[in-house]
Protein backbone atom coordinates (compact mmCIF):
# COMPACT_ATOMS: atom_id res chain seq x y z
CA UNK A 1 0.00 0.00 0.00
CA UNK A 2 1.31 3.43 -0.91
CA UNK A 3 2.05 6.17 1.62
CA UNK A 4 -1.02 8.36 2.01
CA UNK A 5 -0.96 11.96 3.14
CA UNK A 6 -4.10 14.06 3.52
CA UNK A 7 -4.08 17.85 3.23
CA UNK A 8 -6.79 20.20 4.47
CA UNK A 9 -7.42 23.06 2.07
CA UNK A 10 -10.04 25.53 0.92
CA UNK A 11 -11.42 25.15 -2.60
CA UNK A 12 -13.07 27.92 -4.58
CA UNK A 13 -16.45 27.24 -6.16
CA UNK A 14 -16.01 25.47 -9.49
CA UNK A 15 -18.32 26.22 -12.40
CA UNK A 16 -18.53 23.06 -14.47
CA UNK A 17 -20.06 21.56 -17.58
CA UNK A 18 -21.20 18.04 -16.78
CA UNK A 19 -22.86 14.89 -18.09
CA UNK A 20 -24.77 12.69 -15.63
CA UNK A 21 -24.04 8.98 -15.33
CA UNK A 22 -26.00 6.24 -13.56
CA UNK A 23 -24.31 2.88 -13.11
CA UNK A 24 -21.00 1.46 -11.87
CA UNK A 25 -18.53 4.21 -11.04
CA UNK A 26 -15.81 2.57 -13.14
CA UNK A 27 -18.04 3.16 -16.20
CA UNK A 28 -18.04 6.97 -15.77
CA UNK A 29 -15.64 7.03 -18.72
CA UNK A 30 -18.72 6.68 -20.95
CA UNK A 31 -20.01 10.04 -19.66
CA UNK A 32 -16.58 11.63 -20.10
CA UNK A 33 -16.61 10.40 -23.71
CA UNK A 34 -20.06 11.95 -24.27
CA UNK A 35 -18.84 15.22 -22.75
CA UNK A 36 -15.71 15.25 -24.92
CA UNK A 37 -17.77 14.57 -28.07
CA UNK A 38 -20.21 17.37 -27.17
CA UNK A 39 -17.38 19.86 -26.55
CA UNK A 40 -15.59 18.82 -29.75
CA UNK A 41 -18.71 19.23 -31.90
CA UNK A 42 -19.01 22.81 -30.60
CA UNK A 43 -15.28 23.51 -30.89
CA UNK A 44 -15.04 24.52 -27.22
CA UNK A 45 -11.44 25.27 -26.23
CA UNK A 46 -10.37 22.83 -23.53
CA UNK A 47 -6.64 23.60 -23.18
CA UNK A 48 -5.82 24.07 -19.50
CA UNK A 49 -9.16 22.55 -18.46
CA UNK A 50 -9.48 20.18 -15.50
CA UNK A 51 -11.53 16.99 -15.71
CA UNK A 52 -13.65 16.37 -12.62
CA UNK A 53 -15.57 13.30 -11.45
CA UNK A 54 -18.39 13.77 -8.92
CA UNK A 55 -19.74 10.78 -6.98
CA UNK A 56 -22.99 11.02 -5.03
CA UNK A 57 -23.57 7.57 -3.52
CA UNK A 58 -21.79 5.15 -1.23
CA UNK A 59 -21.08 2.04 -3.35
CA UNK A 60 -21.37 -0.06 -0.16
CA UNK A 61 -24.95 1.15 0.33
CA UNK A 62 -26.28 1.58 -3.23
CA UNK A 63 -26.57 -1.10 -5.92
CA UNK A 64 -23.92 -0.57 -8.64
CA UNK A 65 -26.55 -0.13 -11.37
CA UNK A 66 -28.04 2.82 -9.42
CA UNK A 67 -24.88 4.74 -8.47
CA UNK A 68 -25.10 8.42 -9.45
CA UNK A 69 -22.13 10.40 -10.74
CA UNK A 70 -21.24 13.23 -13.09
CA UNK A 71 -18.38 13.57 -15.55
CA UNK A 72 -17.44 17.23 -15.63
CA UNK A 73 -14.95 19.74 -16.93
CA UNK A 74 -13.77 23.02 -15.45
CA UNK A 75 -12.80 25.26 -18.36
CA UNK A 76 -9.90 27.65 -17.89
CA UNK A 77 -11.71 30.24 -20.04
CA UNK A 78 -15.47 30.83 -19.87
CA UNK A 79 -17.40 29.79 -22.97
CA UNK A 80 -20.51 31.32 -24.51
CA UNK A 81 -21.65 28.03 -26.03
CA UNK A 82 -25.35 27.22 -25.53
CA UNK A 83 -25.46 24.43 -22.99
CA UNK A 84 -28.04 21.82 -23.99
CA UNK A 85 -28.67 18.18 -23.08
CA UNK A 86 -26.95 15.92 -22.36
CA UNK A 87 -24.63 18.59 -20.90
CA UNK A 88 -25.62 20.82 -17.99
CA UNK A 89 -24.00 23.71 -16.14
CA UNK A 90 -23.41 22.97 -12.48
CA UNK A 91 -21.65 24.66 -9.59
CA UNK A 92 -19.51 22.72 -7.15
CA UNK A 93 -19.61 24.57 -3.84
CA UNK A 94 -16.23 25.56 -2.47
CA UNK A 95 -15.10 25.48 1.13
CA UNK A 96 -12.93 23.37 3.37
CA UNK A 97 -11.96 19.98 1.96
CA UNK A 98 -9.68 17.09 2.80
CA UNK A 99 -7.57 16.09 -0.21
CA UNK A 100 -5.74 12.84 -0.86
CA UNK A 101 -3.47 12.46 -3.90
CA UNK A 102 -3.85 9.02 -5.52
CA UNK A 103 -0.94 7.90 -7.68
CA UNK A 104 -1.52 5.06 -10.10
CA UNK A 105 -4.23 3.32 -12.11
CA UNK A 106 -7.88 4.24 -11.75
CA UNK A 107 -8.57 0.67 -10.59
CA UNK A 108 -6.94 1.63 -7.27
CA UNK A 109 -9.28 4.56 -6.65
CA UNK A 110 -11.87 2.42 -4.84
CA UNK A 111 -9.29 1.28 -2.27
CA UNK A 112 -8.03 4.85 -1.86
CA UNK A 113 -11.57 6.09 -1.19
CA UNK A 114 -12.19 3.24 1.27
CA UNK A 115 -9.04 4.22 3.22
CA UNK A 116 -9.95 7.92 3.05
CA UNK A 117 -13.48 7.42 4.42
CA UNK A 118 -13.00 4.41 6.70
CA UNK A 119 -9.52 4.98 8.14
CA UNK A 120 -8.46 8.61 7.81
CA UNK A 121 -11.83 10.35 8.37
CA UNK A 122 -12.74 8.67 11.70
CA UNK A 123 -9.20 9.21 13.05
CA UNK A 124 -9.03 12.82 11.86
CA UNK A 125 -11.67 14.14 14.24
CA UNK A 126 -13.33 15.83 11.24
CA UNK A 127 -16.78 15.25 9.75
CA UNK A 128 -17.69 14.92 6.09
CA UNK A 129 -20.44 17.00 4.50
CA UNK A 130 -22.43 14.15 3.00
CA UNK A 131 -24.77 16.59 1.24
CA UNK A 132 -21.90 17.16 -1.20
CA UNK A 133 -20.46 14.64 -3.66
CA UNK A 134 -17.04 13.08 -3.32
CA UNK A 135 -14.85 14.62 -6.01
CA UNK A 136 -11.95 13.46 -8.14
CA UNK A 137 -9.84 15.96 -10.08
CA UNK A 138 -7.73 14.26 -12.71
CA UNK A 139 -4.30 15.89 -13.00
CA UNK A 140 -3.55 13.85 -16.12
CA UNK A 141 -5.36 11.27 -18.24
CA UNK A 142 -4.68 7.82 -19.74
CA UNK A 143 -4.09 9.63 -23.06
CA UNK A 144 -1.17 11.51 -21.46
CA UNK A 145 0.33 9.05 -18.99
CA UNK A 146 0.91 5.38 -18.32
CA UNK A 147 -1.45 3.86 -15.70
CA UNK A 148 1.25 3.89 -13.00
CA UNK A 149 1.85 7.62 -13.65
CA UNK A 150 -1.77 8.76 -13.34
CA UNK A 151 -2.41 11.38 -10.64
CA UNK A 152 -5.88 11.94 -9.18
CA UNK A 153 -6.83 14.28 -6.34
CA UNK A 154 -9.64 12.94 -4.12
CA UNK A 155 -11.71 15.47 -2.17
CA UNK A 156 -14.09 15.14 0.76
CA UNK A 157 -16.04 18.30 1.68
CA UNK A 158 -15.72 18.93 5.43
CA UNK A 159 -18.24 20.44 7.84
Amino acid sequence: MQHREVKILTLDQLDLLAVSHVGPYMKIGDAFYTLAQWLGERQVRTSGARMVGMFYDDPNQVEASKLRSKAAIHLEQPTDVDVIAPVEKIHLRGGEHAMLLHKGPYEGLGDAWMWFYNDWLPKSGRKADFSMPSVEIYLNTPDEAAPEDLRTELYIRLI
